[in-house]
């Protein structure tokens, strides 16, 4: 699942904020790299003692230099993937990383930069770019920036996990995935073209220290594994996609059966090839909760991130207490779910993660904040602002996105349809969070006729707008799932998400196809 949102200027910050790319000096990038940091934890001890001292300094030096807001931010990685295609080892990558980002508020102007390693000498000139930066864009900003102030918070969490993914060997990994490949050829039917077959695992902690006082700590240990197949027959190519992904160490691959994964995805991808066209049209729509997830993630989260708010470019402006969709919608995002691909403990701000009710019983009640857009709408901080690595200053972003259910059975959805689409197997989804348009793109679905599932149809797509579609809904199933793990995309940064909900009807909706009915 490729989860991206459009963002046609560069940098969707609310006010003057500077990054200065001269002091981006990468990343590294080595082959089987493990540091004496993330290997002894009697070193680890000492070298976060080490940190705190660094970290604190560099915040205090900054405001002595006049910051009236200081954030210095260390973010520590370690990452494993492998991908096999055709049977075959095709790429594998490890990587370990460890940086400075120092965010600034001078007399109402933003300063960040950043630098790869941790060392004061070098923390404390990275301040200086940051409030260079920060003074240099005084004159010509349009807005003043300001932040809302939070409780300083001393705290250092941790993901559990039951196997430590860098505890692993290599060719255990390789081995588990050659297995799974294996049982996914042998369910193709004789008809599988292509397969890739991926793992991943990281490894990251987060460190942040500001000038509220806050000195928080998070570790996150992530791993994910998909399995994406294509089969053919004759001219038609279809695809087969399966992914699991999740806040837990290798435990996930290593009690991850094939029929959950690689015989799933050959199964789709195979059964796709008997399917028909989707038709071309206007129907009655039904949405798997895959399809759901999308649809919640890009129509409705995006707007409904804050810093579109204060920037004029969501829909939602202005919006906010009004009855903006069905009454029977309630769609939440919630960053607090446990062991959820999307899930973390304090965004990049060191503001405690929260569930966040953006829409209740059809009525716009809140937005994703961070410190800059609470402030500017004059309300608390959620817990919104999160930064993919010391490079990036924190965006609003989404964590686990999601409709609640209802009380009504499928069944019941469709036999009050005499010709409509069922749509299942979300692949990708792409908005405009300023039309309020979007499109959401399934794996496959089926036509529905006299209330009952007909025949299957592929290559399907439908588009519409994103109030009005929120409105025509008109059933809700009691069914819930939580499954389409991915990465979304905003202005240059990736950050895990999930999203989901339950079935979902809809009175009429375009549906992009290439056959009639």
């Amino acid at each position: 699942m490729h989860l991206v949102s459009r963002c046609e200027r560069p940098g969707i910050a609310v006010s003057p904020f500077v990054t200065l790319q001269g002091a981006y000096r990468g990343s590294v990038c080595v082959e089987s790299c493990r540091t004496d940091m993330l290997n002894s934890s009697g070193r680890v001890r000492e070298i976060l003692t080490d940190t705190k001292d660094i970290l604190q300094k560099i915040r205090d030096e900054g405001i002595n230099r006049g910051a009236s807001f200081v954030e210095v931010r260390l973010n520590e990685r370690e990452s494993t993937s492998i991908a096999l295609q055709d049977g075959q080892a095709d790429k594998l990558f490890q990587s370990s990383s460890t940086g400075l980002g120092v965010r600034v508020l001078v007399e109402g102007s933003w300063g960040f930069a950043s630098a790869n390693g941790l060392d004061l000498t070098q923390g404390l000139s990275v301040l200086d770019e940051a409030v260079a930066g920060a003074r240099a864009t005084r004159a010509g900003r349009a807005h003043e920036a300001c932040v809302a102030e939070v409780a300083a918070v001393q705290d250092s969490r941790r993901t559990p996990f039951e196997i430590d993914p860098r505890s692993v060997p290599l060719s255990r990994k390789m081995d588990k995935l050659q297995a799974l490949d294996s049982a996914g050829l042998a369910k193709g039917q004789g008809k599988l073209v292509n397969r890739v077959v991926s793992y991943g695992d990281g490894y990251q902690r987060e460190t942040v220290c500001n000038s509220f006082g806050s000195f928080i700590e998070s570790e996150y240990v992530r791993t994910s594994a998909t399995a994406t197949l294509f089969a053919q027959d004759g001219d038609v190519r279809q695809r087969g996609y399966t992914r699991k992904a999740a806040l837990a160490g290798y435990e996930l691959l290593d009690t991850l059966e094939p029929a959950d994964f690689s015989e799933e995805a050959a199964e789709k991808a195979v059964d796709l090839l008997s399917a028909r066209k989707a038709p071309s049209g206007k129907f009655p729509v039904i949405f798997h909760p895959s399809i759901t997830g999308l649809l919640t993630h890009e129509a409705l989260g995006h707007n409904a991130e804050a810093d579109h708010i204060v920037t004029g470019t969501s829909i939602l402006e202005g919006r906010q207490g009004d009855q903006v969709a069905s009454p029977l919608i309630t769609i939440v995002d919630d960053a607090t779910l446990p062991g959820l691909w999307g899930s973390y403990f304090y965004d990049s701000e060191g503001t405690q993660a929260q569930r966040r009710v953006l829409i209740e019983d059809g009525r716009l009640v809140g937005f994703m904040h961070n410190l800059e857009t609470a402030a500017k709408m004059g309300v608390a901080p959620n817990g919104s602002g999160r930064a993919q690595d010391y490079h990036y200053r924190p965006l609003v972003r989404m964590s686990n996105t999601f409709i609640l259910p209802g009380e009504t059975k499928l069944a019941d959805m469709l036999k009050d349809i005499d010709l409509g689409v069922y749509l299942t197997g979300g692949h990708w989804g792409y908005v405009f969070c300023e039309r309020g348009q979007f499109t959401c793109h399934a794996g496959g679905g089926w036509i529905i006729r006299n209330g009952e599932l007909a025949e299957p149809i592929r290559d399907v797509s439908v588009a519409g707008l994103t109030l009005e579609t929120l409105a025509n809904v008109d059933a809700i199933s009691d069914e819930f799932e939580m499954t389409m793990p991915g990465m979304c995309g905003k202005c240059g940064q990736g950050m895990p998400v999930n999203a989901g909900g339950p079935h979902v009807r809809v009175k009429e909706l375009v549906v992009g196809g290439q056959q009639s009915v």
